[in-house]
């Protein structure tokens, strides 16, 4: 057994949907979703309780301004969360992102966290977006575990890749410690079935993207297409995945043609807690 996993705590996940989105969407994102997931952890430090993390996901910017884009800022700074996590896809097109980059620099140099900004890239990123995130607030941790200090405890943020799922450094995945007490572990990686490269690390969030949710839905908001390789039903919200949540986001944008039928954009807010009641249910 990896020794990694030795002390695994036990976990919970409570989603929120106070409302459901438009069932169409046509080049905006009007009327998007603002869920929460509360995640309880067993060995959660007491000066974690309540720590608010943003999760925002294929914004698949262009070279436009979309209004939504002023309604989650507006959400995001009245009550800044204390970390907010990217899980990659903030342009659309794969062979030029410098069209998108202005409107990109526009959005997240208005939020404001209390602990930063963090990220991994998605497939329509492409290698040469990381350098310009930085300058914009964003710290990209691409094969990196970055540990954010957060008022007497931490938080540990794993990055996996993009932009090519390919690129996963396996002995990077070996070479990480085992889970610190206390310490939750979270992972950003744009493509959900990477979890599957996790086992054994006690993670106990994995954050993910890419598959929009199917982006178009049958009217039950089950995805047709979903360019992943796990469960259809895994490729939107949030599930036990051998221990660790699984918490895929819809994303906020379009990809291909600007149009989302039965699966609204949404925005997820993740609230920490100590865990009081019984083992991992959803």
């Amino acid at each position: 057994m990896d020794d990694r996993a030795s002390s695994i705590p036990t976990r919970t996940i409570r989603c929120s949907r106070p409302r459901r989105g438009p069932s169409f969407n046509f080049r905006t994102l009007d009327g998007f979703e603002w869920n929460t997931v509360e995640l309880g952890i067993s060995d959660l430090s007491p000066a974690l309780e309540d720590l608010r993390l943003l999760h925002l996901s294929d914004l698949h910017l262009r070279h436009h301004w979309r209004r939504e884009l002023d309604e989650v800022i507006r959400r995001t700074n009245e009550h800044p969360p204390d970390v907010i996590l990217f899980t990659g896809d903030f342009v659309d097109d794969k062979r030029d992102h410098r069209p998108a980059v202005p409107i990109l620099e526009r959005f997240v140099r208005q939020l404001k966290s209390r602990h930063g900004m963090y990220a991994t890239l998605g497939n329509h990123d492409g290698d040469l977006l990381a350098a310009r995130l930085p300058g914009m607030g964003v710290r990209v941790i691409i094969h990196q575990r970055v540990i954010v200090p957060m008022g007497g405890s931490a938080v540990e943020l794993i990055g996996f890749p993009g932009p090519d799922r390919r690129d996963l450094n396996e002995d990077f995945v070996h070479a990480l410690p085992a889970r610190a007490a206390g310490v939750p572990r979270i992972i950003l990686g744009h493509y959900p079935d990477l979890i599957r490269a996790a086992a054994g690390l006690a993670a106990d969030l994995y954050l993910a993207g890419h598959t929009h949710g199917g982006q178009i839905c049958l009217p039950n908001e089950f995805p047709i297409i979903r360019h992943d390789t796990l469960p259809r039903r895994l490729c939107k919200g949030a599930h036990d995945f051998r221990g660790t949540c699984l918490l895929v986001s819809r994303g906020l944008g379009f990809t291909t043609i600007p149009l989302r039928i039965f699966c609204p954009g949404e925005v997820i807010e993740i609230v920490l807690k100590k865990l009081t009641i019984d083992p991992l249910s959803h």
